[in-house]
């Protein structure tokens, strides 16, 4: 009766209008127009009486997981779910050919995106191989050994079980909806009886539909320049990755997460390397490489970085990342090894950046005409030649809309313009490898259901990997391991193969972000986190009374944050801390937040403690500053659970500490280790302290 009365009232005042306009205008109202009108709105009135029901009796709800529906509605719940599902994913995450059409449109898009971008020419002369008049894409990294694609290969299962991990949560929860088998198609029951028993039954609700079911988690490790380091915190490669894939792979269910975790003037190892879980998080599924500029010739440390993704949780596959130089042959031939042990190990290849950049157009004494024809990516490019050099490109390099006087706008940094360059380089290959491992899915296990291929390929997944954590590591790096650590007995297999468990005070670093490191409720990404104690009130008073029994503290310096509206650079080096006034200052570890996340089914380390000081920026470190030398010199002391320790022995820039027992040093009864500092008072310093950065058990 209301949609009737609706219905009625709403061509009566159509009506009413029409009449009241013929006084003005002197028409004749069309009576049989209103009519229609009439019709069409009270059908309107229906149609949409029909979805508000249909949404009173399958409306969203995360809380209706847990109601049971009744069994005779059980048909038409299933119905409505699968059309839930369709419309938020756009089709049928159990299709394959559709996930394939489905990527297939994003990376069009993608290609759309950099046309607008960068503009028609520039998209042609720098994203077109010339040769095949295709977008550059999934050839644009390459296994480490060049013969083979064993690591692209690898790189694919990973993405394929990351689409079958979809399927099969998708498939777990509609197996068991509400009291339902929503996976059983068969059903006898005609489309009008099934409505008829929704509209009479009891009513209903809907579970909420996931935004994603799955993350594929990229976290780039570098130096300042892969940080980003005078731009925006957004601008880094890192993110324009992340910008590019994210609709991809949204497309089949799996939320793409970009982690700029590069940090200012740090190598890759020992100290990355040794820390990639509780740095880069015990879900990344790929930790990248760019250090070439702090790494320098040490190419063993390319090989332990990638190596260590070997003994990682989630066995993530490692990609270098500008990797070109002098060096190129060397840090190939280094993550060539690790790849031969069992490691996914990946590349940018340069002549994939060399046609980029060779085909970006040059703006210098371009006039404005010609300028407009190329997108805001490719203007002010490239000037003489030289990218983001010379005028008028130099000065254009920065984003100076935010924050123009932030800090670390070098010159050997690069600008926007190269870091969305090289993120969108990466998110092509990211997406088409995608398409590849796709079709690979239809083409060659088409009929295999979800379950019972990810158990296969996690099979052959867990078998590589057992052979990788038993093989050993020649002991032929004598620029890492010295001849005391040989002596002892500790080979370079303990810092290749061990499990490690590691502490550290760096930013970025999931394991502060998580509130691991400290036990805290405070936690967030970028933000929220604990910061721990100002650097000043820590140089001032200890921050409890009884200095035998002072504990190191976590401590920032906050000259060292910029402020902005909006995130810089978030990578700082924050350090436990004690000084001269602390007495002895204690730390337990690993503690039971760290236990559980990195090794919830027991740890059995060697003993080996690695320690690392804060690496101090261009070499200068303040007056008091507690180094490896002053230890030797007697000027601060350390114990280890009780027993002193006598030495320690440099590998790199980290230590491992040297007890009575060797070492090799055995946990307390409660499984964890205590390492307590005290530092003497020197007389040509006002305050003498320690900061260390990490303490890792391998």
């Amino acid at each position: 009766v209301k949609i009737l009365k609706a219905g009625y009232y709403s061509r009566t005042m159509v009506e009413k209008v029409n009449k009241s306009k013929s006084k003005v205008d002197g028409n004749v109202p069309n009576s049989l127009y209103n009519r229609w009108l009439g019709i069409i709105l009270l059908l309107g009135l229906l149609t949409f009486s029909q979805i508000g029901r249909e949404r009173k009796d399958f409306e969203s709800s995360s809380d209706s997981q847990r109601a049971q529906v009744p069994q005779e509605q059980c048909v038409g719940f299933c119905d409505a779910r699968k059309n839930q599902l369709a419309k938020h994913y756009g089709g049928d995450l159990l299709d394959r050919n559709y996930l394939v059409k489905s990527v297939e449109k994003e990376l069009d898009k993608l290609h759309q995106k950099l046309k607008k971008d960068y503009g028609e020419e520039a998209f042609q002369s720098m994203w077109v191989d010339s040769k095949t008049n295709k977008v550059i894409g999934n050839k644009a990294l390459d296994s480490a050994d060049q013969n083979t694609d064993v690591s692209y290969d690898k790189f694919k299962r990973k993405l394929q079980m990351k689409v079958l991990q979809v399927q099969i949560a998708l498939m777990d929860e509609m197996e068991n909806l509400g009291g339902c088998n929503c996976m059983d198609g068969s059903s006898s029951v005609p489309l009008r009886e099934r409505r008829r028993r929704l509209n009479e039954g009891k009513t209903v609700v809907l579970p909420e539909v996931n935004t994603f079911l799955e993350r594929f988690v990229w976290s780039t490790g570098g130096h300042s320049a892969a940080a980003a380091h005078g731009n925006l915190h957004n601008e880094s490669y890192t993110a324009f990755l992340e910008k590019g894939a994210q609709d991809a792979f949204l497309a089949v269910g799996i939320e793409f997460i970009g982690r700029n975790y590069a940090m200012g003037g740090m190598d890759s190892a020992p100290h990355l390397a040794i820390c990639n879980e509780a740095v880069y998080g015990t879900d990344a599924d790929v930790i990248s490489w760019d250090f070439g500029m702090t790494d320098g010739g040490a190419h063993w440390k390319t090989r332990l970085y990638a190596s260590r993704t070997g003994v990682h949780t989630n066995r993530p596959a490692h990609v270098t990342v500008n990797v070109g130089g002098r060096n190129f042959k060397s840090r190939v031939g280094s993550l060539a090894m690790a790849e031969a042990d069992g490691v996914p190990s990946l590349y940018l290849k340069p002549q994939i950046q060399e046609k980029v950049n060779g085909g970006i157009p040059d703006s210098f004494g371009m006039g404005q005409a010609d300028l407009d024809k190329l997108g805001p990516f490719a203007q002010y490019y490239k000037c003489k030649t030289q990218i983001e050099k010379e005028e008028p490109c130099g000065s254009k390099k920065y984003n100076e809309d935010i924050c123009p006087s932030r800090k670390f706008k070098a010159s050997w940094h690069p600008g926007w313009r190269e870091h969305a360059t090289t993120g969108n380089i990466l998110a092509l290959f990211m997406v088409e490898t995608m398409i590849e491992a796709l079709k690979d899915l239809v083409e060659t296990h088409g009929s295999v259901e979800p379950k019972e291929l990810y158990n296969k390929l996690k099979a052959e997944e867990d078998s590589e990997y057992s052979k990788y954590v038993a093989s050993e590591v020649p002991d032929d790096y004598p620029d890492f391991v010295s001849e005391e650590l040989f002596k002892e007995g500790l080979k370079t297999n303990v810092f290749f193969r061990n499990k490690a468990i590691c502490k550290t005070t760096l930013l970025p670093a999931q394991s502060r972000y998580l509130g691991l490191l400290t036990e805290s409720e405070m936690k967030g990404e970028i933000n929220g986190y604990d910061v721990g104690f100002d650097k000043d009130e820590a140089m001032k008073v200890p921050p409890i009374d009884s200095k035998d029994k002072g504990s190191l503290t976590l401590v920032y310096e906050k000259n060292a944050r910029q402020q902005c509206d909006v995130d810089l650079n978030i990578d700082y080096k924050d350090y436990f801390f004690a000084s001269d006034r602390y007495g002895w200052a204690s730390i337990k570890f690993p503690n039971d937040a760290e236990m559980e996340a990195y090794a919830p089914s027991g740890f059995n380390p060697d003993g080996v403690i690695m320690i690392c000081l804060l690496k101090c920026d261009w070499g200068k470190c303040p007056p008091g500053d507690a180094s490896i030398d002053s230890f030797k010199e007697g000027k601060w002391r350390m114990e280890l659970n009780g027993n002193p320790v006598i030495d320690m022995v440099k590998v790199d820039q980290c230590s491992v500490l040297k007890t009575e027992d060797g070492f090799k040093n055995k946990p307390g009864k409660d499984g964890r280790y205590e390492l307590r500092v005290q530092i003497d008072k020197q007389e040509d310093s006002l305050v003498n302290f320690v900061r260390i950065t990490s303490i890792a058990v391998l």
